[in-house]
């Protein structure tokens, strides 16, 4: 009883954070969808880790030796503690990816390593005692992850600040330490445990080690290629994140639990009808609304799961291989993982990791038939899984070719997708910049003399246009966000705009497939960076309140990132404008509903707000909202006339750095 509840807790710790520590490193890295897949990777490495560890451990010491060493490391673990984000500044200094691995390793690696070998090491002694039923201490595992990731966004994520959060979980973590103790105690005293044939089982490798790496690599495919599919248009917030993992972990609980849930006929055909699903909504997917897209990802992410981690449990070893059965899944998991992080966004310009993972789905069920010597018996499911695999191709290709055909140049990297598509608008030819499935910035380039005015989002009559047509000449303006920057178009001789920008990708192709900046009257100056960190750093450099108005217009994918609103936010802005400054923050969304976030933060600031909403005169426009706070009203008179009335009284609310529901929001 008592390894069980030591299994269950360490489990949950090890899942609990993960969402608090991605969550906290957001706003260090500009808040992309990236920051959760690399997380991911460092998570699953670690994870490889310590069931390294384990199974050497296992392999060349006896259970009592094993039992000392790792009580003395989970001692030694709680010198990390109190949990928190290192301090060491090493952003400049490296890519993002490395950066951000490097920053959790120093500040939760030692705790996550002996968390990861705990559960591996307790079912490898249990399974050399009395109890031979190893198998169900992995599924009480897989519970105890489960329900840390399902407990985050419902229970501590809207009750807890991010320092709370922290010191809850160090404070189990002591707990969880004491139990371990005492289970060793309780282990040592009643020494149960038969040692004879363990060092001679795990030395031989077992035949499926290569299907074990696969399936596994494969299900972790499936699922960042997911949570990056689902959270490309909304803030990448832990309800995102954690959605498709708990799924993920469903599929292991259900196939580990009984073998009776996983029947091959039935998780093949919902599969091969849901794999057609994955197809279109890799494509068309953003056309949906939100619930339609997170009800339909899950559905093919769990049929997925549910065949590699269903194979997964038929081809399980007996349990004297227990340790090397965990290895190899790790490292499978680990492989997907840098594979999604590392590879892919070198050698694809589009998620297309996504549908290759649907296909390498009904390629391992083939081979695992195969492999087990089952091909006799199954025959049929092969032959409907080819014929599943044969159609998904040519589907895929022509799917392909339709939505990349206006394309003119497609980009990725670690902040995300960028594409520009030329397009044929009313008999006007218009060329527009993508950030995932979204549009940040058009300009039509034929008839050519409408090339330069701003179009869409900051058309002539939205309120940013009147704000910046507003200003004397030589005004200084800060625009945090850049997109194709049309909002350089409305420069006047003397201003100066300065743009900041996280996606290095961006600046460049703004300047060399749009006429905005080149054009504008305005000196443009850039500062690639995430902009709250950039204009922080100007601040302490002793730079403060030199704008005459701040442009927020800082999109990730359909969302501005959450740390950008919070009120330490705003309260830095405010520091950056004059004492008649406008600060105008663009809030169009298809997903979220920011206006109580703004009459909040004015409420909380002292600030006058007025909300802009400018209705789109053609089908091709978009309706747009823009809301202004200040200090003095009189810096928006000569357009407030326009403002509109708030769309609706919900309850206000504000976001802080420690503390963000953005279900709030939904």
């Amino acid at each position: 009883m008592l390894a069980t509840v030591v299994i269950f807790i360490s489990a949950f710790l090890l899942f609990q954070v993960q969402p608090l520590l991605a969550k906290s490193l957001l706003p260090v890295f500009g808040g992309g969808a990236q920051v959760w897949t690399t997380c991911l990777l460092f998570f699953q490495t670690f994870l490889l880790a310590g069931y390294c560890y384990a199974h050497l451990l296992v392999k060349f010491l006896d259970i009592k030796k094993q039992q000392i060493v790792h009580l003395s490391l989970l001692l030694i673990s709680l010198l990390a503690l109190p949990l928190g984000l290192s301090d060491s500044d090493i952003k400049e200094q490296a890519s993002p990816e490395f950066a951000l691995l490097l920053k959790l390793a120093l500040s939760v690696g030692l705790p996550y390593f002996v968390l990861a070998a705990t559960s591996p090491l307790l079912q490898s002694w249990q399974s050399q005692s009395l109890n031979s039923k190893v198998y169900k201490l992995y599924s009480y595992s897989n519970i105890g992850s489960f329900l840390a990731l399902l407990s985050y966004p419902f229970v501590f994520e809207p009750w807890l600040t991010l320092s709370a959060q922290s010191w809850a979980w160090s404070l189990v973590y002591g707990v969880f330490v004491l139990l371990f103790a005492g289970f060793i105690g309780l282990a040592l005293k009643q020494n149960n445990y038969t040692q004879a044939q363990t060092n001679k089982s795990t030395s031989t490798l077992d035949k499926h080690l290569p299907l074990w790496l696969l399936l596994s690599a494969c299900g972790v495919i499936m699922l960042t290629a997911t949570t990056s599919a689902m959270t490309q248009n909304v803030s990448p917030i832990p309800f995102l994140w954690l959605l498709p993992l708990s799924l993920y972990l469903l599929t292991f609980i259900l196939c580990f639990h009984s073998a009776k849930i996983y029947q091959r006929w039935f998780w093949l055909a919902v599969f091969a009808f849901s794999s057609f699903i994955g197809l279109m909504l890799f494509f068309i997917g953003s056309q949906l609304d939100l619930l339609s897209q997170i009800v339909l990802y899950s559905t093919v992410l769990f049929s997925a799961c549910m065949i590699c981690h269903g194979e997964l449990e038929k081809t399980k070893p007996h349990q004297s291989k227990l340790t090397q059965f965990y290895l190899m899944m790790s490292l499978g998991g680990a492989l997907g993982t840098a594979a999604i992080t590392f590879i892919a966004p070198e050698i694809f310009t589009l998620f297309y990791e996504y549908p290759l993972a649907l296909g390498l789905v009904l390629a391992l069920f083939i081979y695992s038939l195969i492999s087990t010597q089952q091909f006799a018996k199954s025959r049929n499911m092969v032959l409907v899984a080819g014929c599943v695999l044969v159609l998904l191709a040519p589907t895929f290709i022509w799917l392909n070719s339709q939505f990349t055909n206006h394309d003119t140049l497609r980009l990725r990297n670690f902040y995300g997708l960028l594409s520009v598509k030329e397009v044929s608008i009313n008999g006007q030819m218009e060329r527009r910049l993508i950030d995932g499935t979204t549009s940040h910035g058009t300009e039509i380039i034929e008839p050519t003399y409408l090339q330069g005015q701003p179009q869409s989002y900051y058309r002539f009559e939205t309120a940013v246009a009147q704000l910046l047509n507003s200003q004397v000449n030589g005004a200084q303006v800060g625009f945090i966000g850049l997109g194709a920057g049309t909002l350089a178009a409305y420069g006047k001789q003397r201003d100066t705009y300065t743009f900041y920008e996280l996606n290095p990708n961006v600046v460049a192709t703004a300047q060399s497939h749009f006429s905005y900046l080149n054009n504008s009257k305005a000196q443009v100056e850039y500062v690639v960076g995430d902009g709250r960190v950039q204009l922080q750093k100007q601040k302490e450099q002793g730079q403060a309140n030199r704008f005459d108005a701040l442009v927020l217009d800082a999109f990730s994918g359909d969302a501005i990132p959450i740390h950008l609103l919070t009120l330490e936010a705003m309260q830095l802005y405010l520091s950056q404008l004059k004492v008649q400054g406008v600060l105008a923050i663009h809030i169009s969304n298809s997903h979220l509903d920011l206006t109580p976030l703004m009459r909040g933060l004015a409420d909380e600031l002292k600030l006058k707000v007025h909300f802009f909403e400018t209705k789109a005169k053609q089908a091709h426009e978009h309706n747009t909202h823009w809301v202004t706070l200040t200090f003095d009203e009189q810096a928006i008179e000569s357009f407030k006339h326009l403002q509109s009335p708030w769309p609706n009284q919900k309850p206000t609310f504000i976001w802080r750095d420690d503390y963000s529901n953005l279900m709030s929001a939904l």
